[in-house]
C-alpha cells in the first residue's frame, strides 16, 4: 500500500470518528437544552449541568497538568462518599448490606462451578471473579426456579440457605483473597482518568438505583410478578395481565431480592450488574485489543445513557446483556486456545440469556453460527472434551456441548408457559399456537417492512442524532456515540494492525446482522442492548487506534483528544439527566440523604399510589383497572384493560351499562379504577359506550378521588359487592 494511501485511510478513519464525537455531543447538548415532547425542562437542570461542569472541569485541569494521582484519589472519594452517605439511612444501609452478602454467596457459587468446569489458570483473577459472578447468578436463579415450583419462596428458607452458602464461601474461599491481584486498579494514566469517568457516571445512576420502581414495567410485572409469588410461596399462574408470563430468569433474581429484604435491593442488583457489565466490557477489549482498548471500551459503554438507565431501575435487558457478553467473553477466550471446556460456559450463559428473554436468541444467532463455524478449526486444542475423538463425531460432540446446556436452561420456561398458556413461547407466534391467553393480534412475528429496512439502514445515524425514534421512552441522545463510533472507519487501514482490522470487520458483520434480525421483529434499541459491549469494543478500536496515532505524532494532539473525549462523556450526562422526567429535581436527593421516605417518593411520582393505599387499607379486591395497568404497590388483583384478554372483553363486549354490570358481576369484580389521562392517550383501549354517565350513577359509587384517579365501588343493585 503506498503512503498516500495508507495516510488517506487513516484519515478517513479519524475524521470519522472525530465526526462521530462531535456529533453525538451535539445532539447530546440539543437534547438537554429542548427535551423531547413530552419531556420537560426544569429550573433545577441549569444546577445539575453546573454541578457537572465544574467536575468535568476539575478532570481537565489535572490532564492538562499531568496530575492523573488526582483523578484516581477523586474517583475513590466519590465512590466511597455516595455509599456512605446513603449508609446513614437504615433501609438504604440494610440493602446495600444485602447486596454485598448476595454477591458474596454468587461469587463462591460461581467460583466453585468454573473450577470445576475449566481450568482457572487460564484466565486472571479478575476474569475469574467477573464469570464466577456470573454463573453464581445462573446457578441462583435455576435453584429459585426449582423452588418456586415445589413451593419454597419462604423467606425463613432464603435466609438459611444463604446464611450456609455464605460461611461456607467464607470456609472453602477466604484464603483467596490473599492471593488475589486485583489488575483492575489502574496503574497507568489512562486507567486513573477512566476510573474518575466511571465513578462519576456510577454516582448519578447509583442515586437512581437507591430509588423504589416507579418505572412501567418495573410496576406492571417485573417487580409485581416476584412480590406476588413470594407472597404465594410459590410459583403461581397470575391471569390479571399476559405480561406476568413474561417473568423468567431476569425475575427469579427480583424473588431473592423480596425474599432477603425489600426496595431498594432489586434496584441495587439491577447497579451490580451494570458494574459487572463494565468489567465484562473491559476485558472483552483487553482480549481483543489491549488494556487501553479495554478501559476505553468500559467508559465508552456505561457513559451511555441507555445503559445508565437501564443500570438504575428494574428492567431486565441490563440481564440478559450480562448473560450475553460473559457468553461472548468464554468464546473468546475459547477462540484464543484456551480449550474446548470454554464451550460449556458459552451454552450456559447463552442459555440463561435465552430463559431470561426470547429476544437473546436473535442477537445469539451469529455469535454462535461463528462458533460452530470456527469448531472445525479448533482439532487438537489441549484441553479438549474429545481430543481422541474423531474429527465428525469431535465437532458434533463441540456443538453438542453448547446446545444441550442451551435447550436445558431454556426448556424449564417453554415447559411452564405452554402449561399455562398453551403456548410455549407465549405470546410469540401465537396464531400458529392458539392461546387462548392472547389477543386477537400477533406479536413478535418476523415481517420486514420498508419500515424495518430504513430503521437499520439509518441507525447508525439516527441512534445518534434522533434515538428516540429506536427507545420512545428518553427524549433522544440515549446511545452516545456508539452507533457512529463502532463504524469500521480504518476499514482501509487498522493502525493496531491487520489483525484487528480482520477481527473488527468480521465482529462488526456479526453484530449487523445480529441487529437485522432483531429489527425484523421489532425496531427498539432497549432491546440490542447485548450488542452494546461488543460495539463498545469496536468504538474503543476506533478510538485507541486514532489516540495512538495523534501522540505518536504530536502529544498536544493526543492531549486536546483526550480533552474532547472528556467533553463527549460530559454530554452523555445531560442526555442521562433528561431522561428523568419524573422529577423536576431529576435525581432522587431526597431518597438519597435519607430526607424522603420510599412511600413519599413513589406517592410524588405515582398518582395511583393514593388509590392503592385506599383499597389495601378496605381489603383485597379485584379491580377493573381502566387507564392503569400498575400493580406492585398493592394487595389488590389489577385487571388492566390494555393487557389482560378478560379486562378487555369484559369491557368491550359490552354494548350497555347493563351489559357491562353483567360483566363485571360475572367476573367478580369489585372496583373500577379509571386514570383518565391515559384514557384519552389511548382512546381504542380504554373507552367504551357502555362506561357512560348512566353505568356510573346505576352500578358505582365513588370512594376515592385524588390527582385525577377515580376509584368506584362496583355496585349489584343495591348490594355493595
Amino acid at each position: 500500500m503506498s503512503q498516500a494511501r495508507r495516510i488517506g485511510w487513516i484519515g478517513l478513519g479519524g475524521a470519522g470518528v472525530i465526526f462521530s464525537l462531535i456529533i453525538s455531543t451535539w445532539f447530546s447538548v440539543s437534547a438537554f437544552i429542548d427535551p423531547l415532547f413530552p419531556y420537560a425542562s426544569y429550573e433545577n437542570d441549569i444546577y445539575i449541568a453546573l454541578g457537572y461542569l465544574v467536575i468535568f472541569i476539575f478532570i481537565g485541569i489535572s490532564i492538562l497538568l499531568g496530575k492523573y494521582r488526582w483523578l484516581g484519589f477523586s474517583a475513590w472519594i466519590i465512590g466511597a462518599a455516595f455509599v456512605l452517605v446513603a449508609a446513614r439511612t437504615t433501609y438504604l444501609a440494610l440493602s446495600i448490606l444485602t447486596l454485598l452478602w448476595f454477591l458474596w454467596v454468587s461469587w463462591c457459587i460461581g467460583d466453585a462451578a468454573i473450577q470445576r468446569m475449566i481450568d482457572p489458570r487460564d484466565i486472571s483473577d479478575g476474569e475469574r471473579a467477573v464469570l464466577a459472578i456470573v454463573l453464581g447468578w445462573g446457578v441462583l436463579v435455576v435453584l429459585t426456579l426449582f423452588l418456586g415450583l415445589i413451593g419454597l419462596y419462604q423467606k425463613w428458607f432464603f435466609y438459611l440457605l444463604f446464611s450456609l452458602a455464605a460461611i461456607w464461601g467464607i470456609w472453602k474461599h477466604g484464603s483467596w483473597f490473599s492471593r488475589w491481584r486485583p489488575e483492575l486498579i489502574p496503574d497507568s494514566w489512562l486507567g486513573a482518568l477512566v476510573l474518575s469517568l466511571l465513578m462519576i457516571i456510577a454516582a448519578g445512576i447509583f442515586m437512581w438505583a437507591l430509588a423504589p420502581a416507579v418505572r412501567y414495567d418495573s410496576v406492571s410485572y417485573h417487580l409485581a410478578v416476584p412480590a406476588r409469588y413470594l407472597e404465594a410461596g410459590r410459583m403461581i399462574e397470575l391471569p390479571e395481565s399476559f405480561q406476568t408470563y413474561f417473568a423468567h430468569y431476569g425475575e427469579m433474581l427480583y424473588v431473592i431480592a423480596f425474599a432477603l429484604g425489600d426496595q431498594p435491593l432489586p434496584g441495587l442488583i439491577n447497579f451490580s450488574a451494570g458494574i459487572l457489565l463494565v468489567i465484562q466490557t473491559y476485558y472483552l477489549g483487553k482480549r481483543l485489543g489491549n488494556q487501553a482498548v479495554g478501559w476505553i471500551a468500559a467508559v465508552i459503554l456505561f457513559s451511555l445513557p441507555i445503559i445508565g438507565i437501564e443500570s438504575a431501575t428494574t428492567y431486565i435487558d441490563i440481564f440478559i446483556a450480562l448473560f450475553v457478553a460473559s457468553a461472548l467473553h468464554a468464546a473468546i477466550l475459547w477462540s484464543q486456545g484456551n480449550g474446548d471446556k470454554w464451550l460449556l460456559l458459552v451454552g450456559l450463559f447463552s442459555g440463561l440469556a435465552l430463559g431470561t428473554k426470547l429476544t437473546a436468541l436473535w442477537l445469539l444467532l451469529p455469535f454462535l453460527g461463528l462458533i460452530f463455524v470456527g469448531i472445525p478449526r479448533k482439532k487438537g486444542v489441549r484441553g479438549g472434551v474429545h481430543p481422541h475423538a474423531h474429527p465428525f463425531f469431535g465437532n458434533v460432540l463441540s456443538v453438542a456441548v453448547i446446545v444441550i446446556p442451551v435447550l436445558l436452561l431454556w426448556s424449564p420456561w417453554l415447559i411452564r408457559d405452554w402449561l399455562w398458556t398453551g403456548n410455549p413461547i407465549f405470546p410469540n407466534l401465537n396464531p400458529i399456537f392458539q392461546s387462548s391467553k392472547w389477543f386477537d393480534r400477533n406479536f413478535f412475528i418476523f415481517q420486514p417492512t420498508l419500515k424495518t429496512f430504513q430503521g437499520i439502514l439509518y441507525f447508525p445515524w439516527l441512534g445518534v442524532a434522533d434515538s428516540h425514534s429506536y427507545y420512545h421512552e428518553a427524549p433522544g441522545a440515549v446511545l452516545g456515540a456508539l452507533p457512529m463510533l463502532s463504524l469500521p472507519w480504518f476499514y482501509g487501514r487498522h493502525p493496531l494492525g491487520r489483525k484487528e482490522r480482520s477481527l473488527f470487520l468480521v465482529l462488526f458483520l456479526a453484530s449487523f446482522a445480529a441487529m437485522a434480525l432483531l429489527f425484523g421483529f421489532g425496531v427498539n434499541a432497549r432491546y440490542l442492548m447485548p450488542l452494546y459491549p461488543l460495539l463498545s469494543v469496536l468504538a474503543a478500536l476506533n478510538v485507541a487506534a486514532l489516540g495512538q496515532l495523534l501522540f505518536k505524532w504530536r502529544k498536544f494532539l493526543g492531549v486536546a483528544f483526550v480533552l474532547f473525549g472528556v467533553v463527549y462523556i460530559f454530554s452523555t450526562r445531560l442526555a442521562f439527566t433528561v431522561r428523568w422526567w419524573e422529577i423536576p429535581e431529576r435525581y432522587p436527593f431526597q431518597v438519597w440523604l435519607g430526607e424522603e421516605s420510599p412511600e413519599q417518593f413513589v406517592d410524588r411520582i405515582l398518582p395511583v399510589y393514593g388509590a392503592f393505599e385506599y383499597l389495601d387499607q378496605q381489603g383485597r379486591f379485584k379491580v377493573l383497572s381502566v387507564g392503569n395497568e400498575l400493580r406492585l404497590y398493592t394487595n389488590s388483583e389489577i385487571y388492566g384493560v390494555f393487557f389482560s384478554k378478560e379486562a378487555y372483553q369484559v369491557l368491550h363486549s359490552a354494548a350497555s351499562a347493563d351489559e357491562l354490570a353483567q360483566n363485571l358481576e360475572g367476573g367478580g369484580y369489585d372496583y373500577i379504577l379509571i386514570y383518565p389521562p391515559e384514557q384519552e392517550h389511548r382512546p381504542e383501549i380504554y373507552t367504551s359506550p357502555a362506561l357512560n354517565q348512566d353505568f356510573f350513577e346505576r352500578y358505582t359509587y365513588l370512594e376515592y378521588n385524588q390527582r385525577d384517579v377515580f376509584l368506584y365501588r362496583f355496585i349489584v343493585g343495591n348490594i355493595v359487592r
